[in-house]
């Protein structure tokens, strides 16, 4: 009982400590940086205009290393294949 007792006070306790009003995020980031000095936050950087254009050339050069190593592993594979092809061939393994 004492046990539970002390639960319950710390408890009221802890939610009487607690805040009652929700705060936005005004109010949870004023005075952060810039603002703490009173100097005025600097604009922001100016966009690129061309940054469509940018991406779509990154995914084509991503693209294409894509493919390109796809080939490579490709082309491994079909020599792998004609050299056992050809060391079969050579030890009788086809055709007798």
């Amino acid at each position: 009982m004492v046990k539970l007792s002390v639960l319950v006070l710390s408890s009221v306790v802890v939610l009487s400590a607690m805040p009652s009003h929700a705060q936005n995020a005004g109010d949870v980031l004023q005075g952060i940086g810039r603002a703490m000095s009173g100097e005025p936050a600097p604009p922001p950087p100016p966009r690129d205009p061309y940054w469509r254009e940018h991406q779509r050339e990154r995914a084509y050069r991503h693209e294409q290393q894509r493919l390109d190593a796809e080939q490579r592993d490709l082309d491994a594979r079909r020599r792998g294949l004609q050299d056992e092809r050809r060391y079969n061939e050579g030890n009788g393994f086809y055709g007798r």
